[in-house]
């Protein structure tokens, strides 16, 4: 069953057309599933889950990091119980959503948005990862129109979103978030509309597949 992993840039409809392949696939989508199975497993509401989603360790943070360094006795009041010498929260939340990544992708037929999902499954060959982009102004007009805010509102809040998600995959994953390299395919949802985007990425799954079955022949002929 297909595995397919979605990122996108803020306002490129990137969730909304992963939403859709999903129910075309019958598969499950994750995204708010993902945050909610770390707050049950972090213990720790919700809404401060979703605070830790795709961001990068804040001051407080790694200001705590520096007093441990510093004072090994020194234990952050507020993380999570770990195993390790010093984690903090934001830590926590990568490592346990990197194991429910991990988890979906065993199972299948799933389609997983955001998360770094690409680079947590970079090395398995039958996922099939797909980014979604749009130039600013296009992205910047999505935005107003779905949240009812002014333009300079939407371009700050596509700036941060974006700026944090990169600076996320910078920190955990020393990569560049705007990079091509992990993907299969990108679509450009200013110039392709949802039904043309949703038609090429199930097209892409089905070639993966049978690429995916041709080079397992190939290695049982060689055997």
């Amino acid at each position: 069953m297909p595995v397919i992993t979605i990122s996108r840039l803020t306002g490129s409809g990137g969730a909304e057309i992963g939403e859709q392949l999903a129910e075309r696939l019958g598969a499950r989508y994750l995204n708010k599933q993902i945050i909610q199975e770390a707050a049950q497993r972090l213990n720790i509401s919700e809404a401060t889950a979703a605070e830790y989603n795709e961001r990068a360790e804040d001051f407080s943070e790694r200001l705590a990091r520096v007093l441990w360094v510093a004072d090994p006795t020194f234990a952050p009041v507020s993380s999570p119980a770990s195993s390790f010498p010093f984690e903090s929260t934001t830590d926590a939340f990568v490592e346990i959503t990197r194991k429910l990544v991990h988890e979906a992708a065993h199972t299948g037929n799933a389609v997983i948005f955001g998360h770094g999902a690409h680079f947590i499954l970079a090395h398995h060959p039958d996922v099939l990862h797909v980014r979604f982009v749009a130039p600013l102004p296009f992205r910047v007009e999505q935005v107003m129109r779905r949240e009812g805010v002014n333009r300079a509102e939407a371009e700050r809040r596509v700036r941060a979103e974006d700026e944090r998600r990169a600076n996320h995959i910078r920190q955990y994953y020393k990569a560049d978030w705007n990079a091509p390299d992990p993907f299969h395919l990108i679509l450009n949802t200013a110039l392709l509309d949802e039904a043309a985007c949703i038609r090429l990425v199930l097209e892409a799954v089905e070639q993966l597949k049978r690429q995916h079955k041709g080079h397992s022949h190939s290695s049982t002929e060689n055997e």
